[in-house]
């Protein structure tokens, strides 16, 4: 992107190269600010290189929209631009994609390329497999865009994804604002405007606590929140009131984190007892007890434990007043 471009994407870039990344972690190895350089620097945002390399890319049920869109091919570029897409970032991205894969096609492996058929060149997908697919993922996006580039729907992906029909650009553009809120585009949400943002968290919230891509999204967007603070004076209001809307939820998070953590420790103590004593002396009685001691308890009953001879030594500490 030029200074003008990257100067004003730049808090909410932070947070998809944070977010994409993570959420795409079981099935890409993703890098971000890949350069490509010709007269000047020009940064892909991110590139997303599927970790099996296979043709065909395993769609994650859980990702919803976003995991569907990913599984087109296995070289993924993603580009975002959290306001208008305008004409001229179109442009850029064609640009940075052919930039990236002159410099890169000499060390690609040919036995990865698409033998040409009458139905591969029909294909809206890169003739390579080390060829980047790019889709460009639009807060918004303007009908004057969409002309320009001949974009027409991909009704596999439902309403507001586009490809572009030119011959040879293996591209899309998803109207991010435009997507309706469910359940399919939650992840997608929220890397639109801030409102929809904060309506896809909390969404995000409601999912089951235990879920990793639940708590990575929300250790991500705390970050990300800490990353803007540096940028308050600059911040609109809607991105001050996501800003606002996610840190009230980190106090959640971080309760949420010291539980696992208990919990990890109890699982220890539990070993240490079987192991030290006997798996029968585990009972449940003495399970549930352990399970309810205090994270500073259990500290303390990790030193305790190498000291008894005895179970009932044990016992007798657990039923002390201060245990």
């Amino acid at each position: 992107m030029t200074g003008r471009e990257r100067q004003s994407n730049e808090p909410h870039d932070k947070f998809i190269k944070q977010f994409v990344p993570v959420v795409l972690k079981n099935l890409f190895e993703s890098q971000t600010s890949v350069p490509v350089r010709l007269s000047e620097a020009l940064a892909i945002d991110i590139l997303c290189i599927a970790i099996k390399r296979d043709p065909q890319v395993a769609i994650d049920d859980s990702l919803g929209l976003l995991g569907r869109l990913v599984a087109v091919h296995p070289t993924i570029i993603i580009e975002h631009y959290s306001n208008y897409l305008d004409l001229e970032d179109v442009d850029s991205c064609v640009l940075r994609s052919a930039i990236y894969w002159e410099l890169t096609k000499s060390q690609a492996d040919s036995s990865r390329k698409t033998r040409v058929t009458k139905d591969s060149v029909l294909s809206p997908n890169p003739l390579h497999l080390d060829r980047p697919f790019t889709w460009i993922f639009a807060a918004k996006c303007s009908e004057n865009s969409l002309k320009r580039w001949n974009a027409i729907p991909a009704p596999e992906f439902g309403a507001h994804v586009y490809r572009l029909a030119a011959p040879g650009l293996s591209m899309g553009i998803v109207n991010l604002e435009a997507l309706a809120h469910n359940s399919d585009t939650l992840l997608l949400k929220l890397l639109g405007k801030s409102e929809s943002a904060k309506l896809a968290f909390a969404d995000i919230l409601k999912l089951d606590p235990n879920l990793e891509l639940r708590n990575d999204i929300i250790e991500v967007s705390i970050k990300y929140c800490v990353y803007l603070e540096q940028f308050q004076s600059e911040l609109t209001a809607e991105d001050l009131s996501f800003m606002t809307y996610v840190k009230e939820v980190e106090e959640a998070y971080q309760e949420w984190v010291i539980k696992r953590q208990t919990e990890g420790k109890v699982a220890l103590v539990n070993k240490m007892v079987r192991a030290k004593f006997g798996i029968d002396t585990l009972t449940p009685e003495l399970s549930d007890r352990l399970s309810r001691l205090s994270d500073r308890q259990l500290d303390e009953f990790t030193s305790k434990i190498f000291e008894w001879q005895d179970l009932s030594e044990m016992v007798d500490w657990l039923n002390t007043p201060s245990a």
